[in-house]
């Protein structure tokens, strides 16, 4: 019997996830470590952690992005002086 909704776990998140990339996106292996999930409630979850990481990515590129400016003024600054 197939689950119409399900409230997902962490653990059970990053199994999936997981499961997805070891799978090579293969939907049927996929569904068959986790039988009582219908194909698209499968992919739908895997679409959702996607984002949520693309997300997560962006944030921690934007902030290593601003530190990395950072150093290069400083370095540029250090430069100069060194320079004079």
């Amino acid at each position: 019997m197939k689950r119409i909704y399900h409230q997902w776990t962490d653990y059970e998140s990053s199994r999936l996830y997981k499961c997805v990339i070891k799978c090579k996106r293969n939907w049927t292996e996929v569904q068959n470590q986790f039988p009582t999930f219908t194909k698209l409630q499968l992919q739908n979850k895997y679409l959702v952690m996607k984002k949520q990481i693309q997300k997560k990515t962006e944030i921690e590129t934007d902030s290593q992005g601003i530190n990395s400016d950072v150093d290069l003024i400083q370095h540029l600054i250090n430069l100069l002086n060194t320079s004079m």
